[in-house]
């Protein structure tokens, strides 16, 4: 009865171990709390270990340093390991392959102590070319026997080690001593660290290496040279060049900006920049030899002189633009008005000129030519500008008749030119004029005074240059009522609760 009970407890163990593994592996924390609790109620032993299976099984090569207490070398070595190895089994690995006693090797892996039965992956070993670090510990410091040391000087043969891994190091008397039992003198302080470590390769850098000897990694941000140190004749020297090399680069950015700004002040001086190059001009595709061509300061597009003369000949715009054109690209930039000046003899140029003004003139909403004769003459004017003085004849021009009259207000020279019109075929044409200007409702009868008026531009109020009366464009009445500014009781009573005078009123106010 009692072997029936044992054999149910061990399968039930067995049950329960697994749905331990499973929940584990499923990172299930309290599902394997509750299987764990129930192998503790069965009061049986239990082992657990690790599944190499569930590692990487191919091997990888890791970057160790090697260094020791008594010696100034750094050995660089690769050792060909899996990632689940424990640091144990590296130690014996060690001893086989280069005869280093396990309890003399001290491994760095991760920036940590690595202990025995901890495996590389533990450190975070995966990939090739990760780095560790060995120290090597002499056997007074490691308390090796009498017989265990003995053994250790006849195994370890530094010259196989040293054609092995690189250079022949500084060795220590120990090292030397190849089976021969000295007497041991007291153990040295070990030597203390000056500098910074690599995190790279874990290479230990004279604190005022800004970068890795060994691999060329930065050196740490936080790192701070310490005030006592002072550097050896070598890292003097190389500081000195350093700093020498510093001054000379800088002095070779300051010449550089200096000769790039004499440039620049040079290339700016000529109106037209010249080409230095020969060159297929991409117009006519001739060869142009250097200083031939010019070169457009906007788009640094090249062309030759003759090309872009003709270009600004023949232009009928205000702007000239650039005459690059492929299948792909169309240049939008323009030409300078002193590349122009340059390209252009002083007629041709004046000419261009004239032909900048009459195509602003031609362009603007708001311009007035002025009526005298054969006058170049013209304004852009703002609607409560109702008078234009020319500059070029001196004559005053009424912009609300669209008329000169010297000497006479509006009314008097309507007045006048009725009169006139009986007689004189310009006074006629012009009054047909005011007509159909009535006709189109393109101008009004002052409901006041009578006086043609015109609106130039901007909103529906304008105001009668004769007699003042503020007057409602859309309704042609008057703005307000008898008594003045404000009376709506007659008018347009725009706005009057909210209402607009006329649906089309654009603000009469």
């Amino acid at each position: 009865m009692a072997s029936l009970d044992a054999t149910r407890n061990i399968k039930e163990a067995e049950e329960a171990a697994q749905l331990l593994s499973d929940a584990i592996n499923s990172r299930d924390k309290d599902e394997a709390s509750k299987h764990l609790d129930r192998l503790l109620d069965l009061k049986l032993p239990v082992c657990v270990k690790i599944n190499p299976d569930a590692y990487s099984k191919d091997s990888i090569r890791l970057r160790v340093g090697v260094a020791d207490a008594v010696s100034d070398a750094h050995i660089p070595i690769t050792v060909l390991v899996p990632v689940y190895m424990t640091v144990s089994e590296l130690k014996e690995k060690i001893n086989n392959d280069y005869g280093f006693h396990p309890a003399l090797q001290c491994w760095v892996i991760g920036k940590r102590l690595a202990q025995d039965k901890d495996t590389l992956y533990n450190y975070g070993v995966r990939n090739h070319d990760d780095s560790a670090f060995l120290f090597i510990r002499s056997a007074q410091t490691a308390q090796l026997s009498r017989e265990q040391e003995r053994k250790e000087k006849q195994d370890r043969r530094i010259d196989g080690i040293i054609e092995t891994i690189g250079p022949r190091p500084q060795r220590s008397p120990e090292l030397l001593a190849r089976g021969v039992d000295l007497p041991h003198p007291p153990p040295l302080p070990p030597k203390p660290q000056v500098g910074w470590s690599c995190s790279g390769c874990t290479f230990l850098n004279k604190p005022t290496r800004p970068g890795c000897e060994m691999c060329s990694t930065a050196r740490p941000e936080n790192y701070i040279v310490p005030d006592l140190y002072q550097p050896d004749q070598t890292e003097t020297r190389r500081l000195q060049q350093e700093e020498l090399a510093s001054l000379q680069y800088e002095q070779s950015l300051i010449e550089e900006r200096e000769k790039n700004f004499q440039e620049l002040l040079e290339t700016d001086s000529q109106s037209l920049v010249g080409n230095t190059d020969q060159l297929d001009c991409a117009i006519c595709f001739c060869t142009i030899m250097p200083g031939e061509g010019a070169v457009l300061r906007e788009c640094l597009h090249s062309f030759c002189r003759e090309c872009l003369k003709e270009t600004v000949l023949n232009c009928t715009d205000a702007e000239v633009a650039c005459p690059y054109r492929d299948d792909a690209y169309s240049c939008n930039c323009i030409l300078q008005d002193r590349e122009i000046k340059s390209l252009l003899s002083q007629d041709e140029y004046q000419k261009f000129l004239e032909l900048r003004l009459n195509i602003a003139e031609s362009r603007s909403e708001n311009s007035y030519h002025c009526k005298t004769p054969d006058c170049a003459g013209w304004c852009i004017f703002e609607d409560d500008v109702n008078e234009f003085s020319c500059d070029i004849c001196n004559e005053t021009n009424c912009l609300l008749c669209k008329a000169i009259h010297k000497g006479m207000n509006c009314q008097q020279y309507q007045d006048d030119l009725r009169i006139r019109a009986q007689n004189d075929d310009a006074a006629r044409q012009t009054t047909q004029m005011l007509d159909q200007l009535l006709k189109n409702g393109e101008a009004m009868n002052c409901p006041k005074c009578q006086v043609i008026v015109q609106k130039k531009d901007g909103c529906d109020w304008i105001s009668c240059l004769m007699c003042k009366t503020e007057i409602c464009w859309v309704t042609k009445q008057a703005r307000w009522g008898p008594k003045g500014t404000g009376d709506t009781s007659g008018g347009c009573r725009c706005r009057v609760n909210g209402v607009l005078c006329h649906p089309q009123c654009q603000n009469c106010h």
